[in-house]
């Protein structure tokens, strides 16, 4: 608990609610057998002591028993929130509103211990004592700092016997805002690729710059299309690029944005040494650094599943 927290007013008021014990509460309806029969089809738990009386009568029970588990069951005061005549009115969870007043409005049953005196038989009327049983220091939890209130219920029988009890251990926490996640990178635009194409998508997935040549003339071309400009031949093979050339021109977008991209966006006119031009971003400068004419090489990052395009950036022996 942290200083400021632990001499706050309000900790002592917390703290006051340890060990109060209230008055009794009553049950509406004695343990009876259609609501044990319920509890048994809602569990698919068909044990005949539960549920068959004859069987009940020849078991070391000798007779209908409730199940031990019910114990909280008959005590429940219903959708209205209502007790009995003669039951106890004060509010067992009044502790609560002094955690929510500190703004720990969070709240996470955490665990439950019951223990069982004996069994229960129909046609018995239980009463019920609430009490605090512990409170924790504060503790700094994953859904925020926060505090585990023990509530005690003792439950007894007519003849004011114990029967069993229930402890039921709550977190009442700050919520804490999560931590903003980082937002996934979009993958940049993939290109449409077809079988002039798909070579030069293939070369860069492998590390390679690879240019268009015709098998006929020899003529390089770039974009990659089915016939040669020169001698209109339909046949061609590749030629790796070094990556090397000057910048022929360029622009810096700022706008229209694609989530795959960091803004502002350099992007170069590079002719390469071979004497093909091709469009690339550009990186290794500032926007504002950049100039025409510039020597400029390749550079190649293939990601899995994805194609990308080549970069440039300014030559290392310019």
């Amino acid at each position: 608990m942290s200083p400021a927290t632990a001499q706050a007013p309000w900790i002592q008021e917390l703290t006051s609610f340890v060990g109060k014990r209230g008055g009794p509460v009553l049950a509406w309806d004695p343990v009876n057998a259609p609501m044990v029969r319920q509890w048994c089809e809602v569990f698919d738990f068909d044990f005949a002591p539960f549920v068959d009386a004859a069987a009940a009568a020849a078991s070391v029970h000798g007779g209908l028993v409730a199940p031990a588990t019910m114990l909280p069951v008959w005590l429940m005061p219903g959708l209205r929130n209502a007790r009995p005549p003669g039951s106890d009115t004060t509010d067992p969870r009044a502790i609560m509103k002094v955690l929510e007043r500190e703004g720990y409005v969070g709240i996470l049953g955490t665990d439950t211990e019951q223990t069982y005196e004996r069994p229960l038989r129909p046609g018995e009327r239980l009463s019920c004592i609430h009490s605090v049983d512990a409170v924790s220091d504060e503790k700094l939890t994953r859904m925020g700092p926060g505090f585990f209130v023990t509530f005690l219920q003792e439950f007894f029988d007519e003849a004011q016997q114990a029967v069993g009890t229930v402890r039921l251990r709550i977190l009442r926490f700050k919520p804490q805002a999560a931590p903003a996640a980082e937002p996934k990178r979009a993958p940049p635009p993939q290109p449409a690729i077809n079988q002039d194409t798909a070579f030069f998508w293939e070369g860069l997935q492998a590390g390679q710059l690879l240019i268009q040549r015709c098998a006929a003339c020899g003529t390089l071309r770039h974009p990659p299309g089915p016939a040669c400009t020169q001698c209109h031949s339909l046949e061609w093979d590749t030629v790796p690029s070094t990556g090397r050339g000057k910048l022929f021109s360029f622009v810096v977008m700022h706008h229209p944005k694609h989530p795959g991209f960091d803004y502002p966006l350099p992007v170069g006119l590079v002719e390469l040494d071979e004497g093909v031009r091709l469009v690339a971003p550009l990186t290794g400068l500032d926007s504002a650094h950049w100039r025409t004419g510039m020597r400029v090489e390749a550079v190649i990052q293939p990601v899995a599943g994805e194609h990308r395009l080549p970069l440039f950036r300014p030559s290392a022996s310019a």
